[in-house]
């Protein structure tokens, strides 16, 4: 028996419904191979990723899922034979060659509450498909151990949260430049602690602390917007980090509120209304995105969208990576990921959030935020979501070289 038809046997039952699961609520399959579509439906975020396989005469497409599921199966159409959820895997046994033309994850938005994977699939010949398989099988087992590796390293920092943080799972030697701006400093103290103390020193012990951590990892090289107490403009700490050309940029911050017993973190991205305000702030600072001369008007301009769309995908990809790993380190407000139109999240080239990290007009916020152990456990919470963050962009780039 081959190991394709083993994965289908093991799972599948009669019928098209879909059991109840845990993460994933939603299957569907539409079209007639020119092209296919695939779409899942789910519960929390996935990494959206898709390798073809073939064994003997069985042809099939393999996408890995997190978190827990319900096993289910049903018949699919397009090429498409039927598909088996089972954990870890959701597989869709093909009955004609059939090659990914694109893969989306897509966040929660608007009328949609769930994330979604699509997955567009196009007819390819035979011995297209046998290649391409034949390279996917192997990208999807070094995938399959670097996703075991880091879920071990996740374990292991659960369990130690303020022990040193190993250096991350990599699946290639890139590095990247991770911008810290401690929000606030000099004239603008920010918000008054209840416990006494200030915003901006707290912001500041923080970015120094997570440039440490970081910075015992080589895949980073760790840039602070201010790393004394002086006050930087918002514009000029935008400006930096486009000159030292961040891979992230993240904005540490203190809340307040009317209310004492308001507490938690949360993490801010880009509004609607801020982004109407990156044309009009990247023409006044200059902020120009690195096109290739010579290309026309119209084409320059629709590129520029599409940067500007790609950079907001994945600071809200970064935020969706970043808030399962601040619960792990402390409280979190109920509706943790926010959008806003700070100046600090305008670059039109640079993934960036902003983190509040706690309420300092509540007492045990507070108290966490100004001791030594609540900084560093929250920080290794940041290295950890960061680490999540680049692993896929690793991963993304892995493939794309050898698909190029």
């Amino acid at each position: 028996m081959t190991l394709l038809r083993l994965v289908f046997l093991v799972i599948a039952f009669a019928g098209g419904g879909f059991a109840a699961s845990a993460d994933i609520s939603r299957v569907q399959v539409v079209g007639n191979g020119e092209p296919t579509r695939i779409t899942v439906w789910a519960d929390s975020e996935q990494e959206g990723r898709a390798f073809l396989a073939q064994s003997d005469e069985a042809r099939s497409l393999i996408v890995p899922i997190q978190g827990d599921v319900t096993p289910a199966a049903g018949d699919g159409r397009g090429g498409v034979a039927t598909w088996a959820l089972s954990e870890g895997t959701l597989s869709f046994a093909l009955d004609r060659p059939l090659m990914v033309a694109r893969v989306l994850a897509l966040p929660p938005a608007g009328n949609e509450p769930s994330h979604r994977i699509i997955i567009d699939l196009q007819a390819v010949s035979d011995a297209r498909f046998s290649s391409v398989a034949k390279r996917d099988m192997r990208k999807l087992a070094s995938y399959q151990d670097n996703r075991r590796k880091s879920e071990l390293a996740a374990e292991l920092a659960a369990l130690r949260p303020d022990a040193p943080l190993p250096a991350s799972s990599r699946v290639s030697e890139k590095t990247y430049t991770v911008v810290i701006d401690a929000g606030h400093g000099g004239k603008d103290p920010g918000a008054m602690a209840i416990t006494g103390g200030r915003e901006k020193d707290i912001t500041l012990r923080a970015a120094l602390t997570l440039k440490k951590i970081l910075e015992s990892d080589p895949r980073y090289t760790v840039r602070l917007t201010r790393d004394t107490d002086v006050y930087v403009d918002h514009e000029v700490r935008v400006s930096m980090a486009r000159d030292w050309g961040a891979n992230l940029f993240i904005s540490l911050h203190a809340d307040a509120a009317g209310s004492r017993t308001v507490s938690g973190a949360s993490v801010y991205t880009i509004s609607a209304s801020g982004e109407r305000r990156i044309d009009k702030e990247a023409n006044r600072n200059n902020w120009r995105i690195p096109l290739e001369d010579g290309a026309p008007q119209r084409v320059s301009s629709i590129l520029e969208d599409l940067v500007k769309r790609e950079t907001k995908t994945r600071s809200s990809e970064f935020a969706e990576m970043l808030l399962p790993e601040l619960e792990k380190s402390g409280p979190v407000l109920r509706n943790t990921h926010r959008e806003a139109g700070f100046y600090v999240l305008l670059a039109p080239d640079v993934p960036a959030v902003l983190l509040e990290m706690g309420f300092l007009t509540n007492r045990e916020d507070a108290k966490r935020l100004q001791s030594e152990q609540g900084i560093r456990k929250a920080m290794s919470a940041v290295k950890r979501g960061i680490d999540r963050f680049f692993d896929k962009q690793d991963i993304l780039m892995a493939g794309q070289e050898a698909n190029g």
